[in-house]
């Protein structure tokens, strides 16, 4: 049975080694102290531990959990940091609890955390959005709008490519993913900022997998692959879509170049078939080995068109790449392939910030030669030889990337982290986490000089 409490709940969290508050204990483990007093108001206090951001965020979130089981919070939040608690810290429990309390939550960290909480919303929204209308046709729709209601304040322009178009431009691997679809066909969004004094600049390109559902196509995917929840497998569109909002709007210095290659991979009589052999935009023949190895093919079409004609100086791709990375990583990881020592580095600050986990690992060769293929250029199914053919298959899928760009990519493999596939991931219900998304938005800051 719970307690209704109507009043406002003060949250405080206070530093390593201060004082035990009163009031009932809330066991939490792992060290931190948590007491709620429910005197003339509700008063939850916790006492962090020195442990990285990534596990006090989980550890506040099961105090939160066990209080919520008890309570019926139906009044405003208010959340506190007590001296000596780091302002990070501080901001990303108060981004947790701006998702956990919609709108109800009172802090005073700043617009700030405000927008970022505002961008992971939009985020999880489209994560989250039934795939009947959030379709490829939807999300080029929503971003021209968005670029039509921002035109005379802010240096956005939006192109939305439809079928016909994608054909004509003859994106090929798009099509044939895509191209049995009515309800969310093969389209391409391209959206480019361009701030005051830097149009000499050549941009920084996010790309996103925009699959707004996946059958797994001909070779269709069983339940036991998570089916049921492939409404998700347009998360990287939605991720780099929220970053590029964001970046733009809070006026990003650099140039920014947003490309959503988007379908759906359905089954039926114009889906592609198991061994057909497909001409890349970039001219490379890619053999069909899988049907549900379909986003890395979109992904590919996507960044070879946008290379050649935007130029981009560099590229991070977002992309629900693998289930491999969530066999292999575990929940809450997100895999990052071959970022440069200053974006390995700008990205870990982040996300020892945040509370995000990032893996990085580098580009090898071994990796890129097990994209080949005896009857194609490449197939869209490594394989390393021997025993070891099943393993790294996320490490494999970004290498096929390699292969459609000459510029410096950073790909992260979002598979793991944006979904709350274990069921406890901080501050999210069933559905998205909203992750990695105010990591980036750290580290683009601290890249932004």
């Amino acid at each position: 049975m719970t307690t209704s409490v109507g009043l406002p709940l003060r949250i405080r969290v206070e530093p390593a080694g201060a004082d035990v508050p009163a009031g009932a204990p809330v066991t939490a483990g792992g060290g931190l102290i948590a007491r709620l007093d429910l005197g003339a108001e509700a008063t939850l206090t916790v006492v962090l531990v020195d442990r990285p951001a990534a596990e006090l965020r989980w550890l506040f979130d099961q105090v939160l959990r066990k209080v919520g089981k008890a309570l019926e919070l139906s009044g405003p939040v208010v959340f506190e940091a007590g001296d000596g608690v780091p302002r990070e810290v501080a901001e990303t429990l108060a981004l947790d609890l701006a998702h956990r309390f919609h709108g109800r939550l009172v802090h005073g960290l700043g617009a700030e955390v405000d927008a970022i909480a505002a961008s992971e919303a939009i985020y999880r929204g489209w994560v989250e959005e039934d795939p009947t209308t959030r379709t490829s046709t939807a999300i080029g729709a929503d971003i021209a709008a968005w670029a039509r209601s921002r035109a005379k304040d802010l240096p956005v322009e939006v192109t939305v490519y439809g079928r016909e178009d994608v054909a004509r431009m003859g994106l090929r691997l798009l099509m044939a993913v895509g191209g049995a679809s009515e309800v969310s066909p093969p389209t391409l969004v391209i959206a480019r900022y361009t701030p005051e004094g830097a149009e000499s600049q050549a941009p920084w390109m996010l790309l996103g997998k925009g699959v707004t559902f996946d059958s797994g196509g001909i070779n269709v995917k069983p339940y036991e692959s998570f089916v049921s929840m492939m409404k998700n497998d347009m998360a990287g569109a939605a991720l780099a879509w929220s970053l590029f909002k964001h970046l733009a709007e809070g006026g990003y210095p650099r140039p920014l170049l947003l490309v959503i290659p988007t379908c759906e991979n359905p089954v039926g009589e114009g889906a592609m078939r198991p061994g057909a052999v497909v001409e890349s935009y970039s001219g490379l023949e890619v053999r069909i080995d899988h049907t549900d190895a379909e986003g890395r093919l979109i992904l590919a079409d996507g960044l070879a068109w946008a290379t050649e004609h935007h130029a981009p100086e560099r590229v991070f791709s977002f992309a629900t790449l693998t289930t491999a990375a969530l066999i292999a990583y575990g929940p809450y990881a997100t895999p990052v392939h071959f970022a440069t020592p200053e974006i390995e580095g700008a990205l870990t600050r982040a996300s020892d910030a945040t509370g995000e986990d990032l893996h990085f690992f580098p580009r090898r060769i071994w990796h890129f030669e097990a994209n080949r293929d005896e009857e194609a250029d490449v197939k869209n199914t490594a394989r390393l030889p021997g025993h070891a053919s099943r393993g790294a298959g996320s490490r494999n899928a970004g290498h096929f990337l390699l292969h459609f760009t000459d510029r410096p990519l950073t790909h992260f493999d979002i598979f793991a982290s944006t979904w709350n596939w274990a069921g406890d991931a901080p501050a999210s219900g069933w559905g998205a986490t909203g992750a990695p998304l105010r990591t980036l938005i750290k580290a683009f800051d601290g890249l932004a000089d």
